[in-house]
């Protein structure tokens, strides 16, 4: 491991480091999120630092008096830090709809966090029609009124700067997902997801010197070891480090993904020709999708399963939180379309701060098993 994928590394263990760092430093303002269909690039337009907010493994102690239990564990635990002080370095927070949690959340953080600026981006449901594209811009311009408001004016010149640093962040992600699929031994599950969650952490120009570096070192490996089995990845958000690290040690790798923090963040690059504000709609209109939107006319299951034969995948796990209705709903029609298409899955279901990676452990060697069978 390099000094700069160390350097990553340790945000596993204190994610929001370069945040009070970075504030320290500039006197700059913190803009939280927790959807990774928020627009980044406005806030980091307009001199903000945009940084995902990602709940924590942890017992709750203050939340439980605004959310109900079946609420999923990502918007329980990210309150609580929030109610607990651990989020004082926030100025502000944005809150994309998503789900009937994550909408009550919003309103609940609103009137208890005590953050001054509160934004909410309510993108269509349906991202597909003239109407429904229409509705986006506008409403992505309306947000882009309300953070200029509180932070002064985003200048298209600025924006545009912005689209061009997180475009780099992209391209480089891509290229480094894209070395593993071809040599998977080359580097981690746990390391390669670290790269794509840190960039929604830190400042993207900083990010960028640090995928740079671990480029180079990749391009300079020679081939590793590719004897483990491949498998693919599905799911919102996924921090269970020790559970990337345990897929490995049972002779396993996961090669690609389709999680909110991993493949799906970076994927699609901002369009360069377009006014800004169009661009960041273009963007989120066609990159990969989430069961939090519907898309008839692109069947989810028909993409993913794309992908996992591009991957040479042998088989997937679904990691889930528990009470994560959209993924819930979403699982019985993906794991219907695997097993007809003979691609053998693992549901897996997980709240933050009671994941037991023994058990996990058993389940996992099962479906190794399996697969090599």
């Amino acid at each position: 491991m390099g000094a700069g994928l160390e350097k990553l590394a340790a945000l596993r263990e204190d994610p929001y480091a370069p945040a009070r760092s970075w504030k320290e430093r500039t006197g700059g303002k913190v803009i939280g999120y927790f959807c990774s269909l928020a627009p980044e690039e406005m806030i980091h337009a307009a001199g903000a630092l945009p940084v995902r907010i990602s709940g924590e493994n942890r017992v709750i102690s203050k939340s439980g008096a605004h959310l109900q239990s079946y609420c999923c564990s990502l918007a329980r635990t990210g309150l609580d830090m929030a109610l607990e002080g651990e989020l004082s370095f926030l100025d502000g927070t944005v809150f994309v709809h998503t789900c009937d949690t994550m909408q009550r959340l919003s309103d609940i953080w609103r009137l208890n966090a005590g953050f001054v600026f509160h934004g909410d981006v309510v993108l269509p449901v349906r991202f597909e029609g003239d109407l429904a594209r229409d509705y986006e811009v506008k409403e992505l311009s309306y947000f882009k009124e309300r953070l200029e408001e509180y932070l002064g004016d985003i200048p298209d010149d600025a924006l545009a700067e912005s689209i061009k640093t997180y475009n780099r962040n992209r391209s480089l992600l891509s290229e480094i997902y894209g070395l593993r699929l071809e040599n998977p031994g080359v580097l981690s599950s746990v390391d390669a997801l670290t790269l794509a969650h840190s960039s929604a952490l830190m400042e993207k120009s900083e990010h960028n010197t640090f995928l740079e570096e671990v480029l180079e070192e990749l391009k300079s490996t020679g081939p590793a070891d590719g004897s483990k089995v491949r498998l693919f990845g599905v799911g919102s958000l996924m921090d269970q480090w020790d559970f990337l690290g345990m897929l490995e040690a049972v002779g396993a790798t996961m090669v690609d993904d389709d999680f909110c923090n991993g493949r799906r963040y970076f994927d699609a690059l901002t369009p360069e020709d377009l006014a800004p504000v169009e661009a960041v709609a273009a963007r989120l209109w066609e990159r990969e999708s989430c069961p939090c939107k519907h898309l008839t006319k692109r069947d989810r299951a028909a993409r993913l399963l794309d992908r996992i034969r591009r991957s040479d995948a042998r088989g997937a796990f679904f990691f889930l939180f528990k009470f994560c209705e959209p993924h819930g709903f979403d699982y019985p029609y993906l794991k219907a379309a695997f097993d007809k298409a003979g691609i053998p899955s693992l549901l897996l279901e997980i709240e933050q701060g009671s994941v037991s990676i023994e058990q996990l452990r058993t389940r996992v060697e099962a479906l190794v098993e399996t697969i090599k069978i």
